[in-house]
């Protein structure tokens, strides 16, 4: 784990795209302050400290054109896609799921958000990306921390926690943490890195702050990555956190793979080529004539 003490960055540096399917971005946003929301990403942009978060109802089937995720692929700064999840692999048609997965190839991390609380969801990961970006603190934040966290992953979970006050600042801490980490798709234990902001009032001392990183260190996996940020404002009761988090797989991941996987007659998800299905043993499987691409379509 570790504490750094970057500059304040540039408060205007959250672009929010919002694609269709998503009504009234901006009404969406509500008071979101310090926040630019566009209807379409901007030309490849070489501002390695922006944030690009991207908003779109896939799972309903409304994919963004391939001229949209060319420029999200491009740009230098941080890129986020949130994604409204479905039920189950069932409700989301072969390829939608395709397109899915073209989106997260465009993008540094997606944030799944589940049925029924898409727009609060997407309230959620702009206000914590705002208040990481733009609060002061005593040890700072900045996207180049979030990029950090991200790097590699396909999962994100983005959330703010909160706690009641018991007395014991440290205890808090931990408690708003898993509060944040308690999204749903979040897997704890499958964790690679985690961000955590702990906001609180001047009772909030750097001593109670160490204390309650120690132990959501040991929440986290032994070899999870922890990095750590402390802000003080007066007037602030308990205390609250701001957590990105990153993983490899959720179980968003399953349903996409299990929806996505092709059949007899249908364009391979990889190449374009002609899929086959054979039987092997008690399973069925539909491969790639052309380029071998293969997966699990059927238990008989």
């Amino acid at each position: 784990m570790r504490g750094d003490t970057p500059d304040v960055p540039d408060p205007q540096k959250v672009v929010v795209v919002g694609h269709g399917g998503v009504a009234s971005l901006a009404e969406t946003l509500g008071q979101v302050g310090e926040i630019t929301a566009l209807s379409e990403p901007l030309v490849p942009a070489d501002d390695a400290a922006a944030i690009t978060v991207l908003v779109t109802a896939a799972a309903t089937g409304t994919v963004p054109p391939r001229a949209w995720l060319d420029r999200l692929a491009d740009r230098e700064g941080l890129t986020l896609a949130v994604v409204a999840a479905p039920a189950s692999a069932a409700d989301l048609d072969p390829e939608t799921a395709r397109e899915v997965a073209r989106l997260r190839t465009a993008v540094d991390a997606t944030v799944v958000v589940p049925p029924g609380h898409h727009r609060s969801g997407i309230r959620s990961v702009v206000t914590t990306l705002r208040e990481l970006v733009v609060r002061p603190g005593i040890i700072n934040l900045d996207p180049a921390d979030i990029r950090t966290v991200l790097d590699g992953s396909d999962a994100a979970t983005i959330a703010t926690g909160t706690a009641e006050p018991t007395g014991d600042v440290a205890a808090d801490a931990v408690t708003a943490v898993e509060a944040a980490l308690s999204a749903p798709y979040t897997d704890v234990q499958a964790l690679d890195a985690v961000l955590v902001n702990v906001v609180g009032g001047t009772d909030l001392t750097l001593a109670s702050v160490v204390d309650a990183v120690d132990g959501v260190q040991r929440s986290l996996p032994t070899d999870a990555v922890l990095i750590w940020g402390v802000a003080v404002e007066d007037g602030v009761s308990g205390v609250h956190v701001q957590v990105v988090a990153s993983s490899e797989q959720t179980d968003f991941d399953r349903v996409l793979t299990n929806a996505r996987q092709p059949t007899a007659g249908d364009g391979c998800p990889r190449c374009g080529g002609h899929v086959a299905v054979y039987s092997l043993g008690d399973r069925e499987t539909a491969a790639c004539d052309d380029c071998g691409y293969s997966g699990t379509t059927t238990t008989l």
